[in-house]
């Protein structure tokens, strides 16, 4: 596809009134494109800083994952698919609770829709679903977000600083998640 994220943003930074509003139509588009989850949260803090921005985010978040959940009703190839890779990162069938799938869903190695497809699969129904997708990403979209702002607004120390922090939790929470996933 020949759309350019930056570009993307930069029309969302202009569009005024409407810019949250394409903002979440980017959280739709996003799986399309290859976009990762945390890339479109960052970018949230910048254009509309931490407050405003985690609403956006946990709007258009939530927004992909309804039409995710009806994508896998309606679609089986796309479902055995992503059964197939849900079985490749999870490897076990843990039995995760809402508040571990939570932790996961902070952590930037763990596929975004491996999770959605986690929680479609244990949920009752569509409004079990909803409600468990709500209590795991709003902390995704609190953190995301508020690190790009804090990112925007940082000098270089600070974002070297900053940068080697995350890059430590990364490193950490990566072998903290391949732990927990494989028990």
């Amino acid at each position: 596809m020949g759309i350019h994220v930056e570009s993307f943003i930069q029309f969302i930074e202009n569009s005024g009134w409407l810019g949250p509003l394409f903002y979440i139509l980017l959280h739709v588009i996003r799986p399309l494109l290859f976009i990762p989850v945390l890339l479109i949260c960052l970018a949230s803090g910048v254009l509309f800083g931490g407050f405003f921005g985690s609403i956006y985010t946990f709007f258009g978040l939530m927004s992909t994952s309804i039409c995710f959940y009806f994508l896998m009703k309606y679609i089986p190839w796309l479902h055995r698919r992503l059964s197939k890779l849900k079985e490749k990162v999870l490897k076990k069938d843990p039995d995760l609770n809402v508040w571990q799938l939570t932790a996961f869903r902070l952590v930037p190695f763990v596929h975004y829709h491996v999770l959605s497809f986690y929680l479609m699969e244990r949920s009752e129904n569509f409004r079990d679903y909803v409600k468990q997708t709500m209590i795991t990403i709003i902390p995704m979209s609190v953190v995301y977000t508020t690190i790009g702002h804090l990112l925007y607004d940082l000098n270089v120390y600070g974002l070297i600083i900053v940068g080697t922090l995350l890059l430590i939790l990364m490193i950490i929470s990566r072998n903290w998640s391949e732990e927990a996933i494989t028990r």
